[in-house]
């Protein structure tokens, strides 16, 4: 689980630029943030972005490694409609491919698919 250091946060809110999933909140002082647990797919995108290093993780913390688009796909482009970084391409009714050097590796896409046509891979996470 991801959690921010409130002593490290610098409150600048990139960590809340960064999320597709909108689980940053900014605190009451309106300085710090902190991650809304329900919000979270543990992506780390937050913790990849943080200058601070503010954002912790747990010792058996996962990342997304790798993202594909599996045979389940049949072209209906929800997942690259949704996509924050217009990774993913295709024709409609044909299988879509993501593009490895713009894909963040954020899972985003895998919420939105009605087919179970997102693989996704974790590992572990290297402090």
């Amino acid at each position: 689980m991801y959690k921010i250091d409130q002593d490290k946060c610098a409150g600048c809110g990139y960590c809340n630029y960064v999320c597709p999933f909108g689980a940053l909140v900014q605190n009451e002082n309106m300085k710090q943030w902190s991650i809304d647990q329900e919000k979270c797919q543990q992506c780390g995108q937050c913790y990849s972005a943080c200058i601070t290093s503010a954002v912790i993780a747990d010792d058996d913390q996962e990342i997304v490694a790798e993202i594909s688009i599996n045979d389940n796909c049949i072209g209906c482009s929800l997942c690259a409609k949704n996509c924050p970084a217009n990774a993913i391409s295709g024709v409609i009714k044909q299988k879509f491919t993501i593009d490895p050097s713009k894909c963040i590796k954020c899972g985003y896409c895998a919420t939105k698919c009605k087919k179970d046509a997102i693989t996704i891979k974790k590992a572990k996470l290297k402090k």
